[in-house]
C-alpha cells in the first residue's frame, strides 16, 4: 500500500510497508537521555505507545514511523541505528530523509506564506480602524482607542491559537513526516 503526496512540482511516493530492521537500534537509549517516558515518545511523535515498544524491542519499522519517531526526538533517522546497521540501511534512510527535507522546506514556505499574509491582513485592518479615529467624537473615542491599543496587544496570542488550532493540523495532515519534528515551523537556514 502506498500514499501519495502532491507538492508543487513534486510527487512523493510513500510505501507504509518498507520496513527497516530495527536490530541494535539507539531509540531507546535517546528516550531515556531526553528524559521521555514511552507513553510521552509516543505521543510527540504522533504513533502508538505500542509502536515505540516494539521499536525499541527490534521489530522493523516503517521508514515513516521513523521519520516521526526521529523528529520527535531531535535526531535524524540515522542518529536512530548503531554505525553498523545504518550502512547496511545506507541508501533507504538517505531516501526518507531527502522525503523528510522536501517536506520539510515546503511546509516552512507555506508557513512563511501564512505568517506575511496574517501580518499584511492585520496591519491593514489595525490601519483602517485607526484612521477612523478623527470620525468618531466624545467620550466613544476613548473606547475606540483603548481597543485599538489592545487589538495591538493580542496579536500575538491570536496568531499562536490560529497556529496551533488550524494551521498546524493542516500542514501535519499535508506533510505527515513533518508532523513530531520540533523545527517544523522554524526554517534551519
Amino acid at each position: 500500500m502506498s500514499s501519495t503526496f502532491r507538492l508543487p512540482f513534486v510527487t512523493m511516493k510513500l510505501k507504509s510497508r518498507e520496513g527497516i530492521n530495527m536490530v541494535n537500534t539507539q531509540i531507546k537509549e535517546l528516550r531515556v537521555a531526553k528524559g521521555l517516558s514511552q507513553e510521552q515518545l509516543a505521543e510527540a511523535a504522533k504513533v502508538s505507545v505500542r509502536t515505540i515498544q516494539r521499536l525499541e524491542a527490534g521489530q522493523d519499522g516503517s521508514i515513516e514511523t521513523l521519520n516521526l519517531v526521529a523528529g520527535a526526538l531531535g535526531v535524524s533517522v540515522r542518529d536512530l541505528f548503531e554505525d553498523p546497521q545504518a550502512q547496511a540501511n545506507q541508501e533507504r534512510i538517505s531516501r526518507s530523509d531527502s522525503q523528510l527535507q522536501v517536506q520539510l522546506t515546503n511546509r516552512w514556505q507555506e508557513f512563511k506564506t501564512f505568517k506575511r499574509l496574517y501580518g499584511t491582513i492585520y496591519i491593514i485592518v489595525m490601519l483602517v480602524w485607526g484612521a477612523c479615529f478623527p470620525m468618531i467624537h466624545g467620550r466613544w473615542s476613548a473606547v475606540i482607542g483603548m481597543l485599538w491599543v489592545g487589538g495591538w496587544m493580542i496579536m500575538n496570542p491570536l496568531r499562536r491559537w490560529w497556529i496551533v488550532n488550524k494551521i498546524d493540523p493542516k500542514l501535519d495532515t499535508k506533510y505527515p513526516l513533518t508532523a513530531s519534528r520540533t523545527d517544523k515551523n522554524h526554517s534551519s537556514k
